[in-house]
């Protein structure tokens, strides 16, 4: 069920807002959010509701046996079964190919992995082990009751794409006594209305546009292969800021608030910053449970080059199996551990020269960015290579195909209204807007969304991880 569908806007929202508030107590509203969070999860394909409820029944059992342990070894279980299950549904065939590849098996091998990837598993798998790994710190206490920390994970705002939220943010909230306030219900429903904009209007019009650039086969020019660069940029930026934009909005119309996942990451001025703004919960997780672990900036140089690579390089698998996602990885990997090793020779205090190296940053950490994209949407390495040789090699034709213009169109628009946008979602999320303009924001974001809008409804990018 996607958030930009009459089925899920015109059917299972309002039944399920209406449900949810008018339940005469706290404990039915908690089983109206279970119940519909369920059934939006089972929408997609009923039988992985099982494995949905397996893998938050391990991380509740293991939560509990940590609290009275005390020791590692339900953290070990938990993390061996919980990445076990995404490893095999995610990465079997992968690790076929890479085996064949080598040669150490048969062509026939390829074959192992034909299931269907469960819908956001991989959120799924770390939002769960987060929540052990949290009550082992002692930062959390382990729930007793299956069905809060089964509703902390599957409550359908951040269930399939995030944001990934921890123990500490989400949980309490689902506890507590829900109360209605007006403000917070029609900023959550222009916060909502924003995000549908950015899907509708610039992620699912450029998707088209941006799949004929990736065709096997084809073999762009210079303009051609920045269009393929600039237009994945703008569709992957406007549909996972869209999709957390949207889940944000969805949870303050319950009463909930969960995390902002982006804040104008195109404008960051050095790739650590624009992995601070990018994906923030994902970039969290992955430093506190992971870089952090590894030694992160405790133990020497040498330790936090190795911490920063092998960060980034799983932090690229996470988001698929394919060396296309390894080479991703890599490149930002790679760009961070030159930025940590150059920092401590950078200490300009001429305020001029502060400009001029931001000035500097962002144009390369956009390159970089945009660079990096293409092996994330690109169906093979050396289809990748082909675009970026083209990007900065030529042949340059500046004669432009409709298509192509209308990638550069969307994609500069979308940098331009970037900042206005972010400006008022932070007032809204701020209830600095009252009820009556958070209705004409919502008015005209719908409007706007469906006049200029794709005419069919793109799963979110995101999904597929």
């Amino acid at each position: 069920m996607l958030f930009n569908t009459f089925v899920f806007i015109g059917l299972f929202l309002p039944l399920t807002l209406l449900a949810f508030w008018l339940a005469p107590a706290d404990r039915g509203r908690r089983g109206v959010l279970l119940a519909s969070s369920l059934f939006f999860y089972g929408y997609w394909y009923w039988p992985y509701l099982v494995l949905l409820v397996g893998l938050v029944a391990v991380a509740w059992a293991c939560a509990l046996r940590v609290e009275r342990t005390r020791g590692t070894g339900p953290v070990w279980l938990a993390a061996i079964m919980l990445l076990g299950v995404l490893a095999f549904f995610k990465y079997a065939g992968f690790l076929a190919t890479v085996a064949f590849d080598l040669g150490l098996t048969d062509t026939a091998s390829r074959r192992i992995h034909a299931l269907a990837l469960p819908i956001g598993i991989s959120f799924i798998v770390f939002q769960a082990l987060g929540y052990v790994i949290d009550v082992y710190r002692g930062e959390f206490p382990a729930d007793r009751r299956f069905s809060v920390v089964l509703l902390f994970k599957a409550f359908f705002p951040q269930l399939i794409a995030g944001p990934i939220c921890r123990a500490h943010e989400l949980m309490p909230q689902l506890k507590q006594s829900f109360r209605f306030d007006l403000v917070q219900f029609f900023s959550g429903l222009a916060i909502f209305a924003v995000g549908f904009l950015l899907k509708e209007v610039f992620a699912d019009s450029l998707a088209p546009l941006v799949d004929k650039l990736y065709q096997p086969g084809v073999k762009p020019g210079a303009v051609e292969a920045w269009a393929a660069a600039l237009g994945f940029g703008g569709q992957i930026y406007a549909d996972f800021w869209g999709y957390s934009t949207m889940a944000v909005g969805l949870a303050r119309m319950f009463g909930v608030e969960i995390p902002v996942n982006f804040r104008l990451p195109y404008l960051a001025t050095s790739l650590r910053e624009f992995w601070r703004r990018w994906h923030i919960t994902l970039s969290q997780w992955l430093r506190d449970y992971l870089y952090k672990p590894l030694g992160g900036s405790r133990h020497g140089q040498a330790r936090t080059v190795a911490a920063l690579m092998a960060t980034m390089l799983l932090g690229g698998l996470w988001h698929g199996a394919n060396y296309t996602f390894l080479v991703w990885g890599a490149i930002h990997g790679g760009v961070q551990v030159l930025e940590h090793l150059l920092r401590p020779h950078i200490a300009p205090r001429a305020r001029w020269v502060i400009r001029t190296l931001d000035v500097f940053g962002w144009v390369y950490v956009f390159l970089v960015v945009m660079v990096a994209w293409v092996f994330f949407r690109a169906p093979d390495v050396g289809h990748a290579v082909t675009i970026v040789k083209a990007m900065f090699q030529g042949p340059v034709q500046w004669s432009m195909s409709p298509e192509v213009r209308q990638i550069f169109a969307l994609s500069i628009t979308l940098l331009l209204v970037q900042v206005p946008l972010e400006w008022l979602l932070a007032q809204l999320r701020e209830a600095r807007v009252s009820p009556q303009r958070a209705v004409v924001a919502t008015f005209w974001s719908l409007v706007v969304g469906v006049v200029l809008g794709a005419p069919a409804a793109v799963p979110f990018i995101y999904f597929q991880f």
